[in-house]
């Protein structure tokens, strides 16, 4: 068993393109609240004046040491899991959770890594292309009719839910760092692994033309429901690896035959697959049972 209060260091708070000083100190102050210390802040909107000082009030050391990053990898680097926040309910394919069904993923990442989350713009939240980068996306049950919440106020609820589940009582042993089949895949390793996919499958041309990125998504999002490890991500980068160097011999064949006959070489045989794929891409993902039941 672990003392629970240094688990909460690993938490990291991101504000993706915030607007408001206000909400940016008033951010702080709610953070301090609950144990919370790391703050970071992609591209803000505005300045840490005096605004942002005077609602951070005694969290302003949390203010003064925030990091100012220009992208979301920059800002989630080394992270063991990232998580979303948004109501759009299976826009994105992602696994989407309650806070509480979220917590439970963050609970054996916590004691070995920093988990970050992912808070959006005061306007609109977390785009499509914001929400590539996460592994999942939580949001906070409301009246269905009002769903829209102030920025430091949605921080303020999850980070008393996170103060609640790690920041009182002792926690479970997390995974052993020193066994690869048991310590999640960090950040990197996904977006690696994800890059090398992406190539892979566009040389194979099983990716849809009419929507590749749908497809891809949905690839993306079994991978984060499995909560893959480290071995996990390895073995499935050998896979693609050899499917790649098949690939590349095949192509070089078919280019080889094609000089000496003067005749096109036959299509890859992919029909199959991506009429398949095109089929998958078209499907709209079910929804969780904790939706259901909200």
């Amino acid at each position: 068993m672990k003392n629970r209060q240094p688990l909460l260091k690993n938490i990291r708070i991101v504000l993706v393109e915030p607007q408001g000083a206000m909400n940016v100190g008033s951010v702080c102050r709610a953070m301090k609240n609950f144990g919370l210390r790391e703050l970071v802040l992609v591209r803000p909107g505005c300045e840490l004046n005096l605004d942002a000082i005077k609602m951070a009030l005694t969290a302003r050391d949390i203010l003064e040491s925030a990091r100012i990053v220009d992208t979301i990898p920059e800002a989630v680097a080394g992270s063991l899991l990232v998580l979303g926040t948004s109501n759009r309910h299976g826009e994105y394919h992602e696994p989407h959770m309650t806070v509480q069904k979220g917590l439970e993923r963050v609970g054996p990442c916590l004691s070995e890594g920093p988990v970050s989350i992912l808070f959006g713009r005061e306007e609109w939240g977390l785009t499509k292309e914001d929400l590539k980068f996460c592994q999942g996306t939580m949001h906070i049950v409301t009246d269905p009719e009002f769903t829209s919440m102030n920025l430091a106020q949605a921080v303020l609820l999850i980070s008393y839910e996170l103060y609640q589940k790690f920041g009182v009582k002792p926690v479970e042993k997390g995974p052993d760092p020193n066994n690869p089949f048991e310590m999640p895949a960090t950040f990197e390793e996904l977006q690696r692994l994800y890059d090398h996919m992406l190539s892979v499958l566009k040389m194979c041309h099983f990716l849809p033309t009419n929507n590749p990125d749908g497809l891809f998504q949905l690839v993306r999002a079994f991978i984060h429901r499995s909560q893959a490890t480290h071995r996990e991500i390895n073995i499935l980068m050998g896979i693609f690896s050899n499917v790649e160097g098949f690939m590349r011999i095949y192509v070089h064949g078919q280019k080889r035959q094609k000089d000496k006959s003067g005749a096109p070489p036959p299509p890859l045989p992919t029909s199959a697959l991506k009429r398949m794929a095109a089929k998958l891409a078209s499907e709209k993902p079910p929804k969780p049972d904790d939706e259901k039941n909200e």
